[in-house]
Protein backbone atom coordinates (compact mmCIF):
# COMPACT_ATOMS: atom_id res chain seq x y z
CA UNK A 1 0.00 0.00 0.00
CA UNK A 2 1.41 3.37 -1.00
CA UNK A 3 1.64 6.11 1.58
CA UNK A 4 1.19 9.85 1.18
CA UNK A 5 4.97 10.11 1.58
CA UNK A 6 5.40 7.83 -1.45
CA UNK A 7 3.06 9.99 -3.54
CA UNK A 8 4.91 13.13 -2.45
CA UNK A 9 8.25 11.50 -3.36
CA UNK A 10 6.92 10.58 -6.81
CA UNK A 11 5.69 14.14 -7.31
CA UNK A 12 9.13 15.44 -6.39
CA UNK A 13 10.78 13.06 -8.86
CA UNK A 14 8.48 13.38 -11.91
CA UNK A 15 6.46 16.52 -11.14
CA UNK A 16 2.95 16.74 -9.78
CA UNK A 17 1.45 16.83 -13.29
CA UNK A 18 3.01 13.44 -14.05
CA UNK A 19 1.46 11.60 -11.10
CA UNK A 20 -2.02 10.29 -11.90
CA UNK A 21 -4.07 9.29 -8.86
CA UNK A 22 -7.71 9.89 -9.74
CA UNK A 23 -9.65 6.72 -10.52
CA UNK A 24 -10.76 8.14 -13.89
CA UNK A 25 -7.16 8.97 -14.86
CA UNK A 26 -5.82 5.58 -13.77
CA UNK A 27 -8.64 3.49 -15.31
CA UNK A 28 -7.11 3.20 -18.80
CA UNK A 29 -3.82 1.96 -17.38
CA UNK A 30 -5.24 -0.99 -15.40
CA UNK A 31 -6.89 -2.77 -18.32
CA UNK A 32 -5.35 -4.07 -21.55
CA UNK A 33 -6.37 -3.05 -25.06
CA UNK A 34 -8.57 -6.14 -25.50
CA UNK A 35 -10.40 -5.50 -22.21
CA UNK A 36 -9.72 -9.16 -21.41
CA UNK A 37 -7.25 -8.48 -18.59
CA UNK A 38 -7.81 -5.95 -15.87
CA UNK A 39 -6.10 -5.34 -12.59
CA UNK A 40 -5.74 -2.99 -9.67
CA UNK A 41 -3.77 0.22 -9.69
CA UNK A 42 -3.95 3.46 -7.77
CA UNK A 43 -1.01 5.41 -9.19
CA UNK A 44 0.39 5.97 -12.67
CA UNK A 45 3.62 7.86 -13.23
CA UNK A 46 4.30 9.44 -16.63
CA UNK A 47 7.96 10.51 -16.55
CA UNK A 48 9.39 12.62 -19.33
CA UNK A 49 13.12 11.86 -18.95
CA UNK A 50 15.36 8.87 -18.32
CA UNK A 51 16.58 10.60 -15.16
CA UNK A 52 13.02 10.63 -13.83
CA UNK A 53 12.57 6.93 -14.67
CA UNK A 54 15.85 6.18 -12.88
CA UNK A 55 14.75 8.19 -9.85
CA UNK A 56 11.39 6.41 -9.67
CA UNK A 57 12.98 2.97 -10.00
CA UNK A 58 15.61 3.76 -7.35
CA UNK A 59 12.92 4.99 -4.97
CA UNK A 60 10.73 1.94 -5.56
CA UNK A 61 13.67 -0.45 -5.28
CA UNK A 62 14.83 1.11 -2.00
CA UNK A 63 11.31 0.74 -0.54
CA UNK A 64 10.48 -2.61 -2.18
CA UNK A 65 7.55 -1.14 -4.15
CA UNK A 66 6.53 -3.19 -7.19
CA UNK A 67 6.52 -1.49 -10.60
CA UNK A 68 4.80 -2.34 -13.88
CA UNK A 69 6.38 -0.70 -16.95
CA UNK A 70 3.92 0.28 -19.64
CA UNK A 71 4.43 1.54 -23.19
CA UNK A 72 1.40 1.73 -25.43
CA UNK A 73 -0.49 -0.88 -23.38
CA UNK A 74 -1.31 -2.67 -26.65
CA UNK A 75 -0.09 -6.14 -25.69
CA UNK A 76 -2.51 -9.01 -26.04
CA UNK A 77 -1.48 -11.06 -23.00
CA UNK A 78 -1.97 -8.63 -20.11
CA UNK A 79 1.73 -8.20 -19.36
CA UNK A 80 1.47 -4.47 -18.69
CA UNK A 81 -1.57 -4.68 -16.42
CA UNK A 82 -0.94 -4.13 -12.69
CA UNK A 83 -2.35 -7.01 -10.66
CA UNK A 84 -1.63 -6.09 -7.05
CA UNK A 85 -1.64 -2.27 -7.03
CA UNK A 86 1.87 -1.94 -8.44
CA UNK A 87 3.04 1.50 -9.51
CA UNK A 88 2.53 1.86 -13.28
CA UNK A 89 5.38 3.68 -15.02
CA UNK A 90 4.14 4.75 -18.44
CA UNK A 91 6.61 5.83 -21.13
CA UNK A 92 3.93 7.56 -23.26
CA UNK A 93 5.40 11.02 -22.70
CA UNK A 94 8.90 9.84 -23.62
CA UNK A 95 8.17 9.80 -27.35
CA UNK A 96 10.85 11.88 -29.02
CA UNK A 97 12.98 10.87 -31.97
CA UNK A 98 16.49 11.80 -30.89
CA UNK A 99 18.66 11.09 -33.91
CA UNK A 100 19.03 9.23 -37.17
CA UNK A 101 22.59 8.52 -38.19
CA UNK A 102 22.00 8.25 -41.93
CA UNK A 103 25.53 7.04 -42.63
CA UNK A 104 25.06 3.97 -40.43
CA UNK A 105 21.26 3.69 -40.42
CA UNK A 106 21.05 3.93 -36.64
CA UNK A 107 17.89 5.41 -35.16
CA UNK A 108 17.87 6.64 -31.57
CA UNK A 109 14.49 7.25 -29.92
CA UNK A 110 12.94 7.48 -26.48
CA UNK A 111 11.21 4.44 -25.00
CA UNK A 112 7.66 5.66 -25.67
CA UNK A 113 8.05 6.59 -29.33
CA UNK A 114 5.10 5.26 -31.35
CA UNK A 115 5.99 2.76 -34.08
CA UNK A 116 3.96 4.52 -36.78
CA UNK A 117 5.73 7.80 -36.01
CA UNK A 118 9.07 6.02 -36.46
CA UNK A 119 7.95 4.40 -39.70
CA UNK A 120 6.84 7.75 -41.14
CA UNK A 121 10.00 9.50 -39.99
CA UNK A 122 12.16 6.87 -41.65
CA UNK A 123 10.08 6.79 -44.84
CA UNK A 124 10.44 10.57 -45.20
CA UNK A 125 14.21 10.04 -45.22
CA UNK A 126 14.21 7.07 -47.61
CA UNK A 127 14.75 4.54 -44.82
CA UNK A 128 12.54 1.79 -43.53
CA UNK A 129 11.60 0.83 -39.98
CA UNK A 130 11.54 -2.97 -40.45
CA UNK A 131 8.88 -3.79 -37.90
CA UNK A 132 5.21 -4.17 -38.63
CA UNK A 133 2.57 -4.54 -35.95
CA UNK A 134 -1.19 -4.08 -36.14
CA UNK A 135 -1.06 -1.66 -33.21
CA UNK A 136 1.52 0.55 -34.97
CA UNK A 137 -0.46 3.72 -34.21
CA UNK A 138 -0.28 3.21 -30.46
CA UNK A 139 2.49 0.72 -29.69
Amino acid sequence: MLSNADIEAFQAIVGQENVLKCEDEVAGYVVDVTRKYSGIGSVVLTPTTTEQVSGVLKYCNDRVIAVVPQGGNTGLVGGSVPLHDEVVVSTRKMNAIIDLDEAQGILTVEAGCVLETLQNYCKDRNYMMPLGLEAKGSC
